[in-house]
């Protein structure tokens, strides 16, 4: 094969790479934003004294603030990785990094809903459903996402 033609295979492979992972993760990004934005719709409907007992009321009220936080934290990391020029695999798992801790703190007050009654069990089952899926799909884009920046790594050295 002529040296300009590999050359130039090599760099059409080398970038396509990088644009077929990053394809996948701009709607992602908006799953993730739109599930967030849920969350706080949800959230003002919870109704920590509805709790069976007063631990059980501070404990909610101490996660709903956590997650509020945690919320904000997220968005403002997806945010950021939009800003990027050039976002890298680590921008992308460090964005999935914030978004875990508001899985973490929604299942935690899944964890034992029938202990908060019928009404927050169903909005606590709604935001974990949520949540749920788009980690999974998250976590799913940030590996295929790094295994291909491994694989451009290793076409270019």
């Amino acid at each position: 094969m002529k040296p300009r033609l590999l050359f130039a295979v090599s760099l059409m492979f080398a970038l396509a790479i990088p644009a077929h992972a990053r394809e996948p993760v701009d709607p992602l990004l908006q799953a993730a934003s739109k599930a967030l934005d849920h969350y706080q719709q949800l959230a003002p409907g919870i109704h920590c004294e509805d709790a069976t007992t007063k631990d059980l009321r501070e404990a909610c009220k101490i996660s709903l603030d956590d997650l509020k936080g945690r919320v904000q934290e997220a968005n403002a990391e997806i945010a950021r990785y939009r800003r990027l020029p050039d976002p890298q695999a680590v921008d992308l798992f460090d964005t999935y990094q914030v978004f875990r801790l508001v899985m973490d703190g929604v299942d935690r007050l899944n964890f034992s809903p029938d202990f908060y009654g019928a009404h927050n069990r169903q909005l606590f089952a709604e935001a974990y459903n949520t949540f749920v899926k788009i980690t999974g799909w998250f976590g799913g884009v940030v590996r295929e996402t790094i295994e291909d920046a491994g694989k451009c790594s290793e076409h270019r050295d």
